[in-house]
């Protein structure tokens, strides 16, 4: 073989090993860059599902205390007289026989 032949198989294996190199270094850095993505997306995520989970466990806790308010008014008859006047007062806005209701309304700013 020639010096010439010798010196251009060279220079093409040189070309072919430095597009290798550049393919991996440019996997290397998509990988990089999806790990990346990866990560800050999943942290944003449970973020998310942390503040929701705290929305949830004091919706729970308020649910568990109206629930106790109510059984407590179901133990007895008398109780639940109370009850049902207290929903008829708050939530009908109903009133007894000799009792008025006033409505405050703020004054205009």
């Amino acid at each position: 073989m020639s010096l010439k032949r010798r010196s251009e198989k060279a220079h093409e294996n040189t070309k072919r090993h430095g597009f290798i190199r550049f393919l991996a270094f440019a996997a290397i850095i998509v990988s990089v860059v999806f790990v990346g993505y990866t990560v800050i997306s999943d942290n944003i995520q449970i973020r998310s599902n942390n503040q929701k989970i705290e929305e949830l466990s004091e919706q729970t806790a308020a649910m568990k205390a109206k629930n106790e308010q109510i059984n407590g008014y179901l133990e007895n008859d008398e109780n639940l007289e109370e009850y049902i006047e207290d929903i008829a007062r708050d939530k009908l806005d109903y009133a007894n026989a000799d009792e008025r209701i006033y409505y405050v309304i703020p004054a205009g700013n």
